[in-house]
């Protein structure tokens, strides 16, 4: 078969699968503005974006002049949530306040440093979840040079107990925005893939070695919980659950349910389910599905491939040509639309250079770009010009500021390659 057949049986393929699906996507996130969260951050987008946005673009600016504001980038990552996830318009005035009062100082290295009060990595963050959050990549650096905290990381005692875990998720897994006015599909998110990579994956065991902390009992009970408690058994997803008045309604989370994939690899109930599920909120908008306001997002286009490669053995042959074309439109969006001419990812569509780095390289990593092993849509096709993009990408890295833990990631990904 020629390959200008296969380019056209592959896009035919995708606008098939399109119209196909269109029955199917009825059933899921047509109604996903409807629900509670969704008026609640257009009211606060409303009051705040104009005042956040130009904050966030100086704080872009800064990072790529080569200045270190971590402070100010944690902040701005917190008052982002708290305009698209509460209605706490205090927190949001305060937080604004300390975002402004904090791009004052041009070196903020400190904040890249452990706390002492707690162990964390989350100097200027006030909640607790991103103080978590903000931990497992330092972590990560650490045990990778072979070196220990300094301080004991007490910021893991909420959840150092199964019933503390239980209590936590028992809060967060239905959010009552009508009683408490947030949306807990943050504190899902960032709880989750936190203590996936650190009680699930097995490279990263010796990180709570030598500690009280008793991770292979969590790791078990988080399981537990996870897909007894909270799997939507009708979809194989997970996702923020919404009470309005005494109906329950569950969103299916394509972040969410990527991380608990991702960081099990792939051996979750349902999975044939969740493959179908990904396909069937293809046009859907972020976190629902796979769509961001129209291009640039590789963080959402990585979540995908790597759900459809563990997906993949459930597709049929057609199936199969469907995704590899959708695959293929991403990968081409991407390195026209992500990066400019000499492989810099834009930012817009992050909170920080790091991220938009760490996104891109993952994408292009899972897609197959820069190692064929990540080939599963197109086993034969070959790439003219993705060895000289790599480069560019590591030495774009090496420019940038590697005590940021995402950069650092990001160029161990870039330099990986097939045995």
């Amino acid at each position: 078969m020629s390959k200008f057949v296969l380019i056209v049986i592959t896009v035919w393929a995708s606008i098939w699968f399109s119209s196909a699906l269109a029955a199917e996507l009825r059933y899921s996130y047509s109604v996903e503005f409807e629900l509670p969260e969704r008026k609640i951050k257009r009211q606060m987008k409303k009051k705040y974006r104009h005042l956040l946005s130009p904050l966030t673009e100086e704080v872009t600016r800064r990072q790529s002049s080569g200045d270190t504001v971590t402070c100010s980038i944690q902040i701005a990552r917190e008052t982002h949530w708290l305009i698209n996830y509460t209605s706490y318009d205090d927190q949001v005035l305060n937080r604004l306040a300390d975002l402004k009062e904090s791009l004052k100082e041009k070196d903020q290295s400190w904040a890249l440093e452990q706390t002492e009060s707690d162990g964390s990595w989350g100097a200027c963050y006030e909640t607790w979840m991103f103080r978590l959050h903000s931990s497992v990549d330092p972590l990560k650096e650490l045990h990778l040079a072979g070196k220990r905290p300094k301080y004991p990381l007490k910021f893991l005692e909420p959840v150092n107990t199964p019933e503390k875990l239980n209590a936590i998720y028992d809060k967060i897994i239905v959010s009552k925005l009508e009683e408490d006015g947030v949306s807990y599909r943050r504190d899902l998110n960032y709880i989750t893939s936190s203590l996936g990579q650190l009680l699930w994956l097995p490279e990263w065991s010796g990180i709570l070695a030598g500690t009280d902390f008793p991770r292979a009992e969590i790791g078990r009970e988080l399981i537990k919980i996870v897909d007894e408690k909270w799997q939507n058994p009708d979809t194989g997803y997970w996702g923020a659950w919404y009470q309005t008045g005494d109906k329950i309604v569950k969103s299916d989370d394509l972040s969410i349910t990527f991380h608990i994939v991702a960081y099990r690899g792939g051996k979750v109930p349902n999975l044939k389910k969740i493959v179908k599920t990904t396909l069937n909120l293809r046009e859907q908008p972020y976190p629902y599905g796979w769509q961001d306001r129209g291009t640039k997002n590789n963080h959402h286009s990585y979540d995908v491939v790597k759900l459809l490669r563990y997906g993949w053995p459930y597709l049929d042959g057609f199936q199969r040509a469907a995704v590899s074309a959708e695959v293929s439109i991403m990968l081409a969006r991407s390195l026209r639309l992500s990066m400019d001419g000499k492989a810099r990812f834009y930012a817009d569509a992050y909170d920080n250079i790091g991220d938009a780095y760490y996104f891109g390289v993952s994408f292009l990593e899972e897609a197959g770009y820069f190692r064929k092993s990540r080939l599963f849509w197109a086993r034969s096709l070959k790439f003219t010009g993705s060895e000289q993009i790599r480069q560019k990408i590591i030495r774009n890295l090496q420019e940038l500021d590697n005590r940021d833990p995402m950069i650092a990631a990001a160029l161990r990904k870039a330099q990986l390659r097939d045995e």
